[in-house]
């Protein structure tokens, strides 16, 4: 026996329908915000250790050109700060792929 189709189920179902679609559209516009968010904050940490980069070397350039307002303590400090941000940044990246590789295997 086949049951009568009454027009509210009918809408009711297009409208559970149409939710499903939106979330779906909205699910993949947040990964691209989150694509575009991730991207922006590697970027900025790439940006923040070549500054610090920076300046160290001007700091070591101007220890060795005898500026007064630059003390040996601040030099090794500026360094140490380089070094410290350059290597985070290193195993960030190896971390993302080691994930990256481990993404890849489990697709395989």
């Amino acid at each position: 026996m086949v049951d009568a189709i009454s027009n509210e189920a009918l809408l009711q179902q297009m409208q559970e329908m149409q939710k499903s679609v939106d979330t779906g559209a909205s699910a993949a516009t947040s990964s691209e915000r989150a694509d575009e968010q991730f991207g922006n904050v590697f970027s900025k940490l790439i940006n923040e250790v070549d500054q610090s980069q920076k300046e160290a070397d001007v700091s070591i350039k101007q220890l060795a050109t005898g500026d007064n307002s630059t003390s040996i303590q601040d030099v090794v400090f500026k360094l140490e700060q380089a070094d410290v941000s350059f290597n985070m940044m290193k195993a960030i990246r190896d971390k993302l792929l080691d994930a990256y590789k481990e993404v890849m295997t489990m697709q395989s």
